[in-house]
């Protein structure tokens, strides 16, 4: 056994200067992050103003200057603190003595990064209430000839200074900046603090000669060309509320996190299991139209925009990268926008921040200083933020669809008011002997207007066929497969039989998986012929419409192709043969098709019943209107009644979205009303149409 202790000497670990470059540009590999580090350092100093100089920077040699007005460091200070690397005698969970604010700054590691961005440092710092300044440089090229880091002594100085604070000037820049770089720099300076409000008790300055428009972009702020502002508070409860202005600031929406939820999911789904946090948007309609006699141009807005735009993330009065930054949108802005487009904003058309105090400290930054650790708590965080964006899209979505109806239905009531006007102009503006050949001629026109119109409709309708075909297929694409299998596997059993069997009992062989082979066939046959019934042309036509035989027929379809899926399909109180109403019978079954592809759709779902599965289509003629039913015995509708009809919206991963949206629209262009209920015994769609006249 070797003795120890005896005459062996002393000793203990030493660092090659490597570990600085390893430490420092190795760990905070961006330049611009290691400054903000320095900025960092001037906030927990309790500085008013930090400046940050930038000085031939577009060519190697260059030199970067941070100052700031802070509380300043002792000798003290600097020896057994800012020349500690790894250690901090700062206490992230006490306030600062002089302005109360939380330390930011890190245990040194960024620090180096930047310090080692130029060839030597100069720094100047004098304590608050010192008669004398500190003064220390470093000259980076004697580390690099030392054997170790511990061989190299600094010189540290007693020196004067005018004013409290600390001046680190970074000169003989290894290489050069590039404009790329300069702009990042510029924008993590703009965004530092955060640009949503003025009057901040900590501003940065940014001063480039070289590059004047990146100043331009740190001093302007467009928050008030806004078109939405959207507000949401995480309390300490775990509930969350919300509130969208205009840009006028007026109240559009508000509500609170149990509206705001996904209906059928649990209840303590609707509580958030985070830090205090509050969640703002400010959301642009990028139109010329809308930014006629604002103060400011849709290009400047723009550009703006793609400096500053995405939701950044405050911790501590600092933001935190890289949430925000170009290709990391963290709260998924773009990928809903893409499923779902309309009404959404994007990182292009918004800018934003979530900001949390955190100040029991429950999130932890990584230690590259990008990014948090995604722990249960920040998740938390992100859910709340993506589900507020999900309850203010549903709102504007919502509104955009209530103005379109609007629109529509008035459309459709205005043709007959400037019609009577311009007859009563013939009859008292235009000679006697001359009213027929004028009211010729606009009959002429109007005959030309109804065939456009006729065409449109029949494009119109076509989409809608199109769409329900489509639709259909899709829920019963699984369907399709079952059939297929089956033929192939009697085609294989069939071969193999044949190879064996002796002649006189072929025909007995052979029966039942010819059986199987004629059985799988007709389904087959049955589902593609439901896709050629929906577009013939004649069901495109508009004229009077008898629901007794479109019924009929859509029962005599779908009740074999339903039977299949083990789902019955009733047919109750069937219309008399005069519910009739006026439009095309190609609508009526883009109605009802729609419903029962969404009712068969809810069997589907996880836990839905199994066995005695039924649609029921119900028709009743109930005074001057006659009402259609679609109702089943599924799970029940897992969505606000409200979203069911808007496009897009669908609880299935694979579904589109559009099916009751086209129902809906074909029951506005039928002159009908539409509605919705659901409960435990299943969902039921109802549809109300004027009878025809006459």
């Amino acid at each position: 056994m070797r003795e120890q202790g005896k005459g062996e000497g002393s000793g203990g670990f030493r660092f090659a200067p490597s570990i600085l470059t390893r430490l420092g540009e190795e760990l905070v590999p961006n330049l611009d992050q290691a400054i903000l580090e320095l900025v960092r350092n001037a906030y927990d100093a309790d500085a008013s103003v930090c400046e940050v100089v930038l000085e031939n920077v577009s060519m190697s040699g260059g030199s970067i200057t941070i100052s700031d007005d802070g509380v300043g460091m002792g000798r003290a200070d600097v020896v057994d603190g800012w020349l500690v690397l790894g250690g901090s005698r700062k206490r992230g969970d006490l306030p600062t003595p002089k302005k109360g604010r939380r330390t930011v700054g890190d245990k040194g590691l960024g620090r180096i990064a930047a310090l080692r961005a130029g060839s030597h440092v100069a720094m100047v710092t004098m304590k608050e209430g010192d008669q004398f300044a500190t003064e220390i440089e470093i000259d980076w090229s004697r580390y690099d000839e030392a054997k170790v880091v511990e061989d190299v002594n600094l010189d540290i100085k007693r020196t004067q200074k005018e004013s409290p604070g600390t001046s680190i000037i970074i000169s003989g820049l290894t290489k050069a900046i590039t404009k790329a770089e300069v702009d990042r720099l510029g924008r993590s300076i703009v965004l530092l603090t955060s640009p949503f409000e003025e009057g901040s008790e900590f501003k940065v300055e940014l001063t480039a000669k070289e590059f004047p428009d990146l100043e331009k972009r740190v001093r302007n702020s467009y928050l008030d060309e806004a078109e939405f502002v959207l507000s949401a508070d995480l309390s300490s409860d775990g509930t969350a509320k919300a509130v969208v202005k205009d840009w006028k600031g007026q109240e559009l929406y508000s509500a609170d996190s149990d509206d705001w939820g996904v209906v059928g999911k649990p209840e303590s789904s609707k509580l958030y299991f985070a830090p205090p946090s509050r969640f703002e948007l400010y959301v642009y309609i990028l139109r010329r139209e809308n930014f006629t006699g604002r103060g400011a141009t849709i290009s400047e807005v723009r550009s703006w925009l793609n400096t500053v735009g995405g939701v950044h993330f405050y911790h501590k009065d600092f933001r935190v990268a890289p949430y925000g930054d170009p290709g990391h949108d963290w709260l998924d802005m773009n990928l809903s926008r893409a499923r779902s487009p309309e009404e959404r904003p994007s990182t292009n058309t918004s800018v934003g921040r979530v900001i949390v105090a955190d100040l029991e400290g429950r999130l932890t930054q990584k230690t590259d200083r990008v990014g948090f650790i995604e722990s249960d708590e920040f998740q938390e965080i992100r859910r709340f933020a993506k589900d507020a964006l999900d309850w203010f899209a549903r709102q504007r979505l919502r509104s955009a669809e209530a103005r379109r109806e609007s629109e529509k239905r008035a459309e459709q009531e205005s043709f007959s008011e400037p019609k009577k006007q311009i007859e009563d102009v013939i009859r008292e503006a235009v000679p006697e002997a001359d009213q027929k050949r004028v009211k010729l001629a606009i009959q002429m026109l109007e005959k030309r207007f109804e065939s456009t119109l006729k065409a449109t409709r029949e494009d119109l309708v076509l989409y809608r066929s199109l769409a329900t075909a489509g639709t259909t297929a899709a829920v019963f694409a699984h369907e399709i497969g079952k059939p297929i299998t089956a033929i192939v596997g009697s085609q294989k059993s069939i071969r193999r039989r044949s190879e064996k069997l002796k002649p006189k009992r072929d025909v007995e062989k052979l029966k039942s998986p010819l059986d199987i082979i004629l059985s799988s066939s007709e389904r087959l046959m049955r589902f593609a012929s439901m896709q050629i019934e929906f577009l013939k042309r004649e069901k495109r036509r508009h004229g009077a419409v008898n629901l007794n035989d479109v019924i009929t027929s859509i029962h005599e379809i779908w009740q074999p192709v339903l039977a299949d899926a083990k789902i019955k399909l009733e047919l109750e109180h069937h219309v008399e043969d005069g519910a009739v109403i006026y439009g095309a019978e190609a609508l009526v079954e883009t109605i009802i098709t729609n419903c029962i592809t969404n009712s068969v759709s809810a069997f589907e779902q996880v836990g839905a019943r199994q066995s005695g599965r039924k649609i029921t289509l119900k028709a009743i003629v109930e005074g001057a209107t006659v009402a259609i039913e679609v109702r089943d015995n599924g799970p029940g509708i897992s969505m606000d009644l409200k979203d069911i009809w808007l496009p897009g919206r669908t609880t299935r991963n694979e579904g589109t979205g559009f099916g009751l949206t086209i129902a809906r629209d074909s029951t506005i262009d039928l002159g009908g009303a539409y509605r919705a209920s659901t409960s435990t015994d299943g969902a039921v769609f109802r549809f109300v149409f004027p009878l025809a006249s006459g």
